[in-house]
């Protein structure tokens, strides 16, 4: 299973993009960075399944976020 971690610009946008995904039947959660760099507000959310789709749920509800990172399983 692939899972993409996308890290959001504040912690308002990433619940606001899990409560979306979660709506549409895409597992995510969202995590803290335990030292977030500069230029992001420390929280992530982890998409775990058919994350391409789900990023575009994301962009069509117009939900900004900073990075995406592709991971393995």
């Amino acid at each position: 299973m692939s899972v993409c971690i996308v890290e959001m610009p504040s912690y308002t946008y990433a619940v606001k993009g899990e409560k979306l995904l979660r709506a549409r039947g895409y597992p995510c959660e969202i995590n803290r960075k335990e030292r977030p760099g500069g230029g992001g507000c420390g929280f992530s959310l982890v998409i775990k399944r058919n994350y391409p789709e789900a990023i575009g749920v994301l962009r069509a509800y117009s939900v900004p976020y900073t990075n995406i990172r592709e991971g393995g399983d």
